[in-house]
């Protein structure tokens, strides 16, 4: 006898912890079921079945609660070494990705039970309806991926932009060989550098905002697209990234939480306005006094104050939109406060909130696209009673 499944959860491919991740199941036995358990990754839960004898169980939101640890913070601390890339790579797995046994059990009226385990692996992502009929999510499984919006129709495919003079990295899924070193290979220029992976989901340093120590002291880029390929030995790992470098300018810069748990980054125009907002909060009644001796017949308890930035992303094609739109759903955005050239540092970095509520991202024979954002700045420390 064995637990037979109407609807099974994979195994063998990288699943998101915030859309829902199904299981029904029954067993082929005579004897009725009493009960079901499903215990590990931090489940613990007991089912009851259905009048039919199957079991239903959404794993999301158990996942959800128990795989954000960090609440979606970026708390990676770099120190790049321009004598050695592997300063380069940072394990960026804690409080992003979950992976463990299961063990399904049904316990049945006679006081026996059967199991079955399935070995599991969730990352903080989520997909939409829409993207998976296109096929924009990460869906190949046990295959490297980059943690990043993939192209239209594609699944290997990814284009990145950069600014050279800012900090900027990107995260990558390495499932099979996460402790071995990989060769990335700039098909622009045909040269190639070997770094290492220190984990299954690395964060790879392109630069940190000095433009003398960056990923270019081992492997040279060209002004635009860079087209590169990783390798494991020799073994082409069938994924396509393009990484397009723009020199420095002044501007807004930004990076934020994407769809596949990892954070994007984006240079605004460096016009932009700032505006502040100040109100007075309650009033105590202090009117005590005859008129001659009176000066304040109410007491202020002091104001509450609020700061907006308004900024611009000009211009952008389908590929630069792919990127930025991911701000419009971002549960984590941090404005850059350090300085170009220099060193930046996780205090270079103040989390802010998206203003603007409603962005036109489709227009019918449109080719390059504006938005015009606004973002709440940290509420003011004021003076009050």
């Amino acid at each position: 006898m064995a637990i037979v499944f109407s609807k099974d959860i994979p195994t063998d491919k990288l699943l998101t912890a915030y859309n829902n991740h199904i299981v029904q199941f029954s067993s082929d036995s005579p004897i009725a079921p009493a009960t079901a358990q499903i215990v590990g990754l931090g489940i613990d839960v007991l089912l009851y079945p259905h009048p039919n004898g199957t079991f239903y169980f959404n794993f999301q939101e158990y996942i959800a609660a128990e795989i954000n640890t960090k609440n979606f913070s970026d708390d990676t601390a770099h120190n790049l070494d321009e004598t050695n890339s592997d300063t380069f790579t940072y394990d960026v797995s804690d409080g992003f990705y979950l992976e463990g046994t299961v063990i399904i059990r049904i316990n049945f009226v006679d006081t026996t039970s059967e199991a079955v385990s399935r070995d599991l692996k969730f990352y903080v992502g989520v997909d939409q309806i829409t993207d998976y009929k296109k096929n924009q999510i990460l869906f190949v499984p046990n295959q490297l991926a980059i943690l990043s919006p993939v192209e239209d129709r594609s699944n290997n495919s990814c284009y990145l932009r950069y600014w050279s003079g800012y900090p900027f990295e990107f995260t990558f899924y390495n499932p099979n060989n996460p402790t071995s070193p990989f060769v990335l290979k700039n098909n622009s220029n045909g040269l190639d550098h070997q770094f290492l992976s220190k984990g299954k989901f690395n964060s790879l340093y392109v630069s940190d905002g000095r433009t003398d120590i960056n990923i270019e002291n081992f492997l040279p880029l060209v002004d635009g697209e860079n087209n590169l390929q990783f390798f494991i030995g020799v073994i082409n790992q069938n994924l396509n990234l393009t990484l397009y470098k723009e020199e420095a300018r002044c501007g807004v810069y930004v990076k934020f939480l994407n769809k596949n748990g990892r954070f994007n980054y984006w240079l605004m125009d460096k016009r932009h306005f700032i505006t502040r907002t100040a109100k007075y909060g309650s009033e105590i009644e202090n009117d005590f006094y005859n008129l001659e001796d009176t000066s304040s017949p109410t007491l202020q308890t002091g104001k509450t104050g609020d700061e907006t930035i308004r900024c611009a992303a000009e211009r952008l094609s389908d590929r630069d939109r792919l990127i930025f739109e991911g701000i419009i759903d971002s549960p984590k955005i941090y404005l850059f406060t350090g300085e170009r050239f220099s060193k930046a540092n996780l205090n270079d970095w103040m989390e802010v909130r998206l203003k603007t509520s409603s962005f036109q991202v489709k227009e019918p024979k449109k080719k390059l696209y504006s938005y015009y954002v606004e973002f709440d700045l940290p509420t003011r420390y004021m003076q009050t009673l």
